[in-house]
């Protein structure tokens, strides 16, 4: 975590220095959704095939759902009077740009393996239910939307290969792996141009913003933690990866969905940044608290 902030200080800095832009920023978000993360995807089904393997597969995606459904409940509950950005920012997270950081070193593509359901179908009820809440409806979901997005495709097609049982050739995964590992920086990198460009005062001094940041990084992530437990999961790599992905901050395409789908983008942008800073605290703590929980020695 403290690499990971130091990484931010350098995205803070290339802003304030004025070598990044807002333009070049929107670049290197576009380039990394859609073309990074779903790479990530695809190389963590790089692996031997194991049935057992699968079937704990199968578990992760039902454990995420369950996380999922668990926020969509309690910001319903807990957030009555917040705004339409305030629920997504409850519901979804940073489970790329952040878990991915943490998974990765951790466990390797091993850990990205279970983790890519949890973006996946983070990424579908994004596109779906996200989208629709932010649009007040305007938005109608479909299938296509769920299923065409860019982390949807990767962890496909990774899928793909794993179960034909194709290995990629020596020379194309080494490039592949490298594009892969661009990831975590890249994310760290734009959450510290978000900060560089966001009124600290508007950050820290809105009653509002703790709240929805005090649901998404603690009151969310217990009702998460409680899913989890449920679950007859045994594997420990699984469950440490949904108590990962459970505690992750506000994603960062709150402030570009707030936008696109008329939201205020800058509330979104301070939802995150305070979102990012103060999960340095509650992660560790709540992956603690998980650990224990679940009994992950």
């Amino acid at each position: 975590m403290a690499t990971m902030f130091f990484i931010m200080l350098f995205g803070f800095m290339l802003v304030r220095l004025k070598v990044l832009d807002m333009n070049g920023s929107q670049q290197i978000a576009n380039m990394t959704t859609r073309f990074i993360i779903p790479i990530v995807l695809m190389m963590a089904f790089q692996q031997e095939y194991n049935t057992e393997q699968l079937s704990l597969l199968a578990f992760a995606f039902i454990g995420s759902i369950l996380i999922i459904l668990s926020r969509i409940a309690l910001a319903s509950i807990l957030l009555k009077t917040g705004t339409k950005i305030d629920r997504y920012a409850v519901i979804f997270s940073n489970n790329a740009f952040v878990g991915i950081p943490i998974v990765l070193p951790l466990l390797g593509y091993e850990g990205i393996f279970y983790l890519s359901m949890y973006i996946v179908v983070s990424s579908i009820f994004q596109f779906t239910y996200g989208i629709h809440i932010l649009s007040e409806g305007k938005q109608r979901m479909t299938i296509k939307k769920a299923l065409i997005n860019p982390a949807s495709i990767g962890a496909f097609a990774g899928l793909g290969l794993y179960l034909l049982r194709i290995q990629l050739p020596a020379t194309l995964y080494a490039g592949f792996d490298k594009i892969a590992a661009m990831s975590s920086p890249i994310g760290m990198i734009l959450l510290g141009g978000y900060l560089a460009r966001t009124n600290l005062k508007d950050i820290f001094l809105v009653r509002q913003n703790y709240w929805t940041v005090i649901t998404r990084l603690i009151l969310t992530p217990l009702g998460g933690l409680l899913m989890i437990w449920l679950l007859p999961i045994q594997n420990e790599a699984v469950l440490l990866v949904l108590a990962i992905a459970n505690c992750t901050p506000t994603a960062v395409n709150t402030a570009l969905f707030s936008q696109l789908y008329g939201g205020d983008y800058e509330y979104g942008a301070r939802l995150i940044v305070l979102a990012s800073l103060l999960a340095m605290v509650t992660m560790p703590l709540l992956i603690t608290l998980s650990s224990f929980v679940l009994s992950i020695g």
